[in-house]
């Protein structure tokens, strides 16, 4: 019988396979055209089992999840991002040592063809395996069934991910709420159910339910948003059944990058790194963000020349903008542009506030607004591919800012980090960042200060290597700032 998370497996092996299949059979082809060696394609062929070597290599890391050999949940992004490109590197080195001892019957195969094809599936795996799991989603197919326990506010932030986000690939079936006295009477307490039915998950009972209706429907994983007293009553219970047991019981984020399990004398804990209070790390960073700048700006410097060309041909006013900015510590930064509004942009947001109610509101809300009249047509393309943000890499350069961070902010929306200001302004601001790949200009304010503490959170190199990777697909894709 193929279960839903057999399917699941079996999908991203399959995805796998295809991903090493389609980057060898690109670079070979491209390595051909270009003429570069006397190499025919046909003879990379014999390397079919590399596909093989890849998906056992992703096995032992674990990097499928949801069948009983594997965890129930999936690593996160970065995690997953960096234990492929371990994968890639460790299969196409042993390749590449295979044609080193068996030269005799490898002649006629480029070594720089295994290297490029190695490199490239290490940092593209994940975007084949991300289409796979879009696909699954669409379709309903390889969703692994779980049964939720709880309905406060972490329960709901965790049923809203599962329930709109692909790469868990979780259903929740149901959810179990204890039981709330009402006066004398006692009756089942049904936590804001309207909100978990509008995701399409049916209320199963109070918590004493969870294990027979899990056991009813043979759903061996369960969601636990439940406070520590209460999870810890119910444990016994719950370890008879389940056999993966996810326990989150706060909304509330921590770092989880590089977390471990720990005990101490049998009292068990979790070890958090903060890799940002590392000063290698940070050395790490900043040499990691030169160098990454001053690239990009050689490669990208004709854009220099045309973006200010074009803007003086479409309308007047400056090629540069500058814009007084918060930096690290609350230090005040003025952080460049391409001007992509009009010269009387103010006026126009003035009138626009006065005349309707509505983008009032919308800018009050997110500083942001929808068709924004301000913006020139070709500023709308700037913003679209996110090229007006190019000038700031001398903001890096100079320091002020890092090449990925959290981003900069004016002092009207310091109070809507709160007491999180703090762990906001303690590194630099970003060009790109974890808020600027995860929806941007569609993510509420209270989402984009989440992410954006997140980050500082939970900073590692890895993770800016996923944040870079990510930010070229939104430009590709056109997913800038409206």
């Amino acid at each position: 019988m193929f279960t839903q998370g057999r399917i699941r497996v079996i999908a991203l092996v399959l995805a796998d396979m295809a991903g090493v299949a389609a980057v060898w059979a690109l670079v070979v082809w491209g390595y051909h055209v270009a003429g570069l060696g006397q190499y025919q394609p046909l003879a990379y062929l014999r390397f079919w089992p590399v596909m093989l070597f890849f998906a056992g290599v992703n096995a032992a890391l674990d990097l499928y999840h949801g069948n009983w050999m594997y965890p129930a949940a999936p690593l996160s992004p970065v995690e997953e991002m960096r234990r492929l490109v371990v994968s890639s590197l460790v299969a196409h080195a042993g390749v590449i040592a295979y044609l080193a001892f068996a030269y005799q019957t490898t002649v006629g195969v480029s070594r720089f063809v295994v290297a490029i094809s190695g490199v490239v599936t290490a940092f593209g795996a994940q975007t084949v395996r991300d289409l796979a799991r879009a696909a699954m989603h669409w379709s309903g197919v390889g969703q692994i069934p779980v049964v939720l326990a709880g309905g406060g506010d972490a329960a709901k932030s965790v049923a809203a991910s599962v329930a709109g986000d692909p790469y868990l690939g979780m259903r929740i079936v149901g959810y179990c709420e204890g039981v709330r006295r009402l006066g004398r009477c006692r009756r089942r307490a049904r936590w804001d159910d309207g909100f978990f039915e509008a995701l399409g998950i049916r209320y199963l009972g109070p918590l004493r339910d969870v294990v027979p209706e899990a056991r009813r429907r043979d759903i061996k994983i369960l969601l636990a948003c439940q406070d520590p007293r209460l999870f810890r009553l119910q444990l016994d219970e719950f370890t008879k059944w389940f056999t993966y047991i996810e326990y989150m019981p706060t909304a509330e984020a921590f770092p989880i990058f590089g977390a471990k399990a720990i005990i101490f004398g049998g009292v068990g804990g979790i070890e958090m790194v903060n890799q940002a209070r590392m000063r290698v790390k940070r050395l790490q960073k900043r040499i990691l963000d030169m160098a990454l700048a001053a690239f990009a700006f050689a490669a990208l410097s004709p854009l220099f020349v045309v973006i200010p060309v074009l803007i003086k041909l479409t309308s007047r006013g400056p090629v540069f903008y500058r814009h007084r900015r918060l930096g690290k510590g609350g230090r005040e930064i003025f952080v460049w542009k391409f001007r992509s509004m009009y010269a009387d942009a103010d006026d126009r947001l003035r009138r626009l506030l006065e005349s309707s109610p509505a983008a009032a509101k919308e800018w009050r809300e997110s500083f942001k607004l929808r068709g924004d009249p301000r913006v020139t047509p070709l500023g709308r393309i700037l913003r679209s591919t996110s090229l007006d943000e190019l000038p700031q890499f001398f903001n890096v350069f100079s320091g002020e800012m890092a090449l990925i961070g959290p981003r900069p902010i004016v002092n009207e929306e310091v109070a809507r980090y709160g007491a999180s200001y703090g762990v906001f302004s303690s590194v630099r601001p970003g060009i790109t960042g974890l808020w600027q790949v995860s929806g941007r200009s569609d993510t509420g304010y209270a989402r984009r200060v989440a992410l954006d503490c997140h980050y500082v959170r939970n900073w590692s190199p890895w993770m800016d290597v996923w944040i870079l990777l990510r930010t070229v697909r939104a430009v590709l894709l056109m997913r800038g700032a409206r």
